[in-house]
């Protein structure tokens, strides 16, 4: 099996973030994604992964699209334009570049599947308690490499779970400890 999930619970941050430090070193441990959850004292979930946002993909698209449109003016020979003619044509090539590559990056990354089983992790993280943060991992071959995970990281107090969905268990054991 591969693209099976794994969750790390850990006492604290500052235990996560050594365990980060170890799990880098693995060299068994073939990440296909990674985040990482966690509760505030306030009740706000905070989840760090590699999502590209609408605003981020707006920006990209609009600033890729702005650049492609003045090389390609410039191609068609704009700058020959006499007088003001070159400063219109690419400004307003610019200006319409810019907002279609916009539009388009924002619908992309709205489309886009970066929204990594958002419903598990939500729900994990709204069954964390404040201050023991998880680990989510997709990793290829987990039953295979999960014992050997567990040692590893034995010594930061991880409990780990094999799949997403059975975390919450998990959460409340960590809490007790």
């Amino acid at each position: 099996m591969t693209g099976e999930t794994i969750v790390a619970i850990f006492p604290s941050r500052v235990i996560l973030t050594k365990a980060l430090d170890r799990i880098m070193e693995l060299d068994y441990l073939n990440i296909r994604y990674a985040a990482i959850v966690a509760k505030a004292n306030s009740g706000e979930v905070v989840i760090l992964d590699d999502d590209i946002s609408a605003n981020e993909g707006g920006i990209a698209g609009g600033t890729l699209g702005a650049a492609m449109t003045a090389f390609s003016l410039m191609q068609l020979g704009a700058l020959t334009l006499p007088g003001v003619g070159p400063i219109i044509a690419l400004g307003t090539g610019l200006l319409a570049g810019g907002l279609l590559g916009g539009v388009t990056g924002r619908l992309a990354a709205n489309l886009m599947d970066f929204d990594y089983k958002n419903y598990q992790v939500k729900t994990l993280a709204s069954e964390l308690q404040a201050g023991h943060p998880a680990l989510v991992l997709e990793v290829d071959n987990s039953l295979d490499i999960l014992p050997q995970l567990r040692k590893d990281l034995a010594p930061y107090r991880a409990e780990v779970v094999e799949e997403l969905h059975e975390a919450q268990f998990a959460v409340h054991k960590v809490a007790r400890h």
